[in-house]
């Protein structure tokens, strides 16, 4: 098993510091461990103390790490105090794979680095394989004043090998590379202040080193897991969200309320069918996908899913992938075409076809329509076609459309709805119906 250490503060909000690094570390499958330098009193609205611990209670940590893990890439964080700087710079001076993330200023505007310690912190910089400075820290260690992305390459230069990070400025982070320049543009922007996310992607460079990646393709792997754990940003208190680095989230968490809610709404239905013990039994062999609409919703991208499927794992149900605006195009369209004849049928999901639970949608007194997929016409789409020809033969939107399949295709039940908890609720309903 690789092993990956972080030298840094304790975050008693749990999404800075070395509470971030280690969740960060375990998605990439290394095992962290962990050098205290400090302890902070502090949550989402700012920190409250911060207690420097003693050189050589630093010291004797590093000695107890580092003689037996061997880790395999190291990364620092929140240092303080030069003395400790120092003691760790002389520890560590022969390890390769040593990313500094130079901490001086918290997210909420609290002073994290000690006056007088910059000029230690430059010479722990210089030593590293990699260092990641926000704008105001790039700025202080390089003397530049950063304006603009030249600005940005200019600094980068100064500091030597190093990522700028451009939340402040852009979104776009540089990267020196032995004199070379990349450019990595973020694809989302959130405009909400993100708690940890700093040390999040130091850390994620850090394991990336340790599996062997180089440079480069270390940066772009991490820049896209903070990206992503970023747009699916939470709230746990009431000051600045965190990112999501844990995985706790299916959805993203998007900046308007409507949509916001929406995908909340979504992950429950999700959550709430994929926890229920017999989930499994309606699950085709292609998986189940949930969709929900927004209201009026006349395009795909209106249509919120899942970007994978759920899919079954022995007798569990799994979700694959993450909820999101335009997440699943087939039961997306089912959801439009519906929405074409009763604008409040904004969801759907679908099942496995049986004769057996076919029973037990009748003697739940679920409406259901056939449509043959051997009738449809050419030059046309399934799901619009079948389910168009479902309602319209029936006079409205029904509960349930399913067809036999055909060549190649499996045989499906779709459940529509007003909304996505109440067609999870009658997928329960009816496995309820045909469990043993």
């Amino acid at each position: 098993m690789k092993t990956a250490l972080t030298i840094a503060g304790s975050d008693s909000s749990g999404g800075a510091g070395i509470q971030q690094d280690l969740k960060v570390f375990s998605h990439f499958g290394i095992h962290g461990t962990s050098v205290v330098t400090s302890i902070t009193a502090q949550n989402t609205r700012g920190v409250q103390s911060v207690h420097s611990l003693s050189e050589d209670i630093v010291s004797a940590q590093l000695d107890s790490v580092l003689s037996d893990l061997k880790p395999s890439a190291i990364k620092t964080g929140m240092l303080f105090s030069s003395g400790i700087i120092s003691v760790i710079r002389k520890k560590i001076v022969n390890y390769g794979n040593l990313v500094v993330d130079p901490v001086m200023i918290s997210t909420s505007g609290d002073m994290l680095l000690d006056e007088g310690a910059t000029e230690e912190l430059r010479k722990l910089i210089s030593i590293a394989r990699l260092s990641t400075p926000n704008i105001h820290e790039a700025e202080i260690l390089s003397g530049i004043r950063i304006r603009g992305i030249e600005d940005m390459e200019a600094a980068a230069r100064e500091i030597g090998n190093c990522v700028v990070k451009g939340g402040h400025l852009g979104y776009t982070d540089v990267l020196n590379w032995n004199d070379e320049i990349f450019h990595f543009p973020a694809r989302s922007i959130s405009r909400a202040k993100i708690h940890g996310s700093g040390c999040a992607f130091s850390a994620a460079i850090a394991s990336c080193l340790a599996n062997g990646m180089d440079i480069p393709d270390a940066v772009e792997h991490a820049k896209e897991f903070i990206t992503s754990a970023i747009g699916r940003n939470f709230r746990a208190g009431s000051g600045l969200r965190f990112a999501d680095t844990g995985g706790i989230k299916l959805s993203r968490t998007p900046n308007d309320g409507r949509g916001s809610k929406l995908l909340s709404s979504l992950e429950e239905a999700v959550n709430r069918f994929v926890s229920n013990e017999g989930s499994y039994r309606v699950m085709p062999e292609v998986g189940v996908n949930i969709a929900m609409a927004l209201p009026g919703a006349k395009r795909p991208d209106r249509v919120a899913g899942i970007t994978g499927r759920i899919v079954k794992d022995g007798k569990r149900a799994v979700p694959v992938g993450s909820i999101d605006f335009g997440g699943s195009s087939h039961i997306g369209r089912v959801v439009l075409t519906a929405m074409k004849y009763d604008a409040d049928k904004r969801a759907a999901m679908n099942i496995k076809f049986s004769n057996r639970i076919l029973k037990a949608c009748r003697e739940l007194g679920l409406s259901m329509v056939e449509f043959d997929r051997k009738m449809q016409p050419r030059d046309t789409k399934t799901m619009e076609w079948g389910i168009s020809e479902a309602i319209n033969n029936f006079g409205r939107v029904p509960d349930v459309v399913y067809d036999r399949g055909g060549i190649g295709k499996e045989a499906m039940i779709r459940i529509i709805g007003d909304n996505a908890k109440e067609v999870v609720e009658t997928a329960i309903r009816i496995y309820g119906r045909i469990s043993p």
